[in-house]
């Protein structure tokens, strides 16, 4: 019983240490508000063009850029979305999320992830 208490009191430490590393990226609302051109020149090159390649046609956005910086055991990932904006270098993107990944996916709904997204709302008037 001690063995179990112990293994879990050292898992939520751990959990809690994780969770306040520092990431290497912004914070994804402050990237809303940047353009890729400005992106790529504080972050460097994305690692990858295009996150998105293996999901269906129907579920991918217009562009995705990510960045990703390794960190121990982990790797943290900046996924930058352009959907309705046309990409280039003053596109300002619509969605950005911001992870620790592991390659076990089973402990990744432990680590941190945090995103924002750009959103419009539709108004129509309804005739009296």
């Amino acid at each position: 019983m001690r063995v179990l208490v112990s293994l879990i009191a050292f898992l939520v430490v751990v959990v809690l240490i994780v969770h306040n590393l520092p990431s290497p990226f912004p914070s994804p609302r402050a990237v809303l508000d940047e353009t890729y051109g400005t992106l790529a020149a504080e972050l460097g090159p994305p690692s990858d063009l295009d996150p998105n390649a293996l999901l269906p046609a129907q579920l991918r956005s217009g562009k995705s850029v990510v960045w990703i910086r390794p960190h121990m055991l982990a790797a943290w990932k900046l996924q930058v979305d352009y959907r309705s904006t046309q990409f280039g270098p003053q596109a300002h993107p619509d969605s950005v999320s911001r992870s620790l990944e592991t390659k076990w996916n089973w402990v990744n709904f432990l680590l941190p992830f945090d995103s924002a997204f750009r959103a419009s709302v539709q108004v129509t008037q309804v005739p009296n």
